[in-house]
């Protein structure tokens, strides 16, 4: 088995982190892999927005008082989803990073081939993490992605598109391997005419 193999394997999402904050080192470091991932016409779209500790508590402060926020999408689940976020998850954080796109409005095709290329930094970075040690999680909450949330957080969402909030801490439990469809039911090779 090759290095990158079980490093692969072993990435899961994790929901409970230990506390403990995370160096501005390490996060250059899983930052600088981030960016080796590929990119059309070598356009750097990525944009990363890092919130150490002191900054996640600011936030757990802010975003509860945000009644736009907090009740969009969803009036009925919007409040306790937040209060969870701001109670339970924030204050076990290490540090998160809001990574956003660049966006190409006047070329959908770019916009889109920037927006995949982001994906793929956050996959690099999330495969960093692991080979550290390091327990991530890679959300999509509502209020994280939120207009005002991003300027809030100094980043203007007319000029960058939001891909993810990656949450990262120390370790304090290994989740189960969820199942997945059998390699059998997602793939289909082609063969040409010759092939027999």
């Amino acid at each position: 088995m090759h290095p990158i193999d079980s490093v692969i394997s072993g990435r899961r999402t994790h929901k409970s982190f230990g506390g403990a904050a995370i160096a501005r080192s390490t996060i250059d470091e899983l930052l600088g892999l981030a960016i080796m991932a590929p990119h059309h016409r070598l356009s750097n779209p990525w944009r990363f927005t890092v919130l150490d500790q002191a900054a996640i508590a600011d936030l757990a402060s802010w975003l509860p008082q945000q009644d736009a926020i907090v009740n969009d999408p969803d009036p009925s689940k919007g409040p306790r989803k937040v209060a969870k976020l701001c109670q339970h998850y924030f204050p076990q954080l290490g540090a998160m990073i809001q990574v956003t796109a660049l966006r190409c409005a006047d070329n959908p095709t770019v916009d889109d081939e920037d927006h995949q290329a982001v994906a793929a930094a956050v996959q690099n970075l999330l495969l960093a993490a692991e080979a550290r040690g390091l327990a991530s999680f890679w959300a999509s909450s509502p209020a994280l992605r939120h207009p005002s949330t991003l300027r809030h957080l100094g980043i203007d969402p007319e000029r960058e598109r939001f891909v993810a909030s990656v949450w990262l801490g120390s370790r304090v439990n290994e989740p189960i391997t969820p199942p997945r469809l059998g390699l059998a039911e997602v793939t289909r090779y082609l063969s040409g005419a010759d092939d027999e």
